[in-house]
């Protein structure tokens, strides 16, 4: 390319992909239970229309510490959904996670624990929601 092309090219904005609720079909359920590299629990989840995000501290009790963050939307943008150290693939839902990589943006996983995978199989919500 000449220079007029490079300098037309770094002038371009790239739009992010966004993902909406009503992309996400079914029930209100977990689609990402994770953790960031500070140790926050990461949930994002479908509920009443919208996508959740509820980042929180983790008790040995089950029940939410103190909230980071939290927040709901019928759109986001779709790499602001993946926590920053790793999600769980027992608690990732099959639908969303190809609904991801379609935006072209991928999970972190762990490893996958086939005991959680009993505890969480069959719950909607594998995780405190608000």
């Amino acid at each position: 390319m000449n220079l007029t092309e490079f300098a037309e090219l770094g002038a371009q904005s790239v739009k992010p992909l966004t993902v909406d609720a009503t992309d996400v079909e079914g029930p209100d359920r977990t689609l990402i239970y994770g953790y960031t590299v500070d140790r926050w629990s990461w949930h994002v989840y479908l509920k009443q229309g919208e996508i959740h995000l509820f980042v929180y501290e983790s008790r040995t009790s089950g029940a939410p510490g103190p909230v980071y963050c939290y927040e709901a939307r019928t759109s986001w943008v779709a790499s602001n959904l993946v926590p920053s150290k790793r999600v769980y693939p027992e608690s990732v839902d099959a639908q969303f996670a190809h609904l991801l990589l379609a935006r072209g943006v991928t999970l972190p996983y762990t490893t996958f624990n086939e005991e959680r995978y009993g505890n969480v199989a069959g719950l909607d919500f594998h995780a405190p929601t608000r």
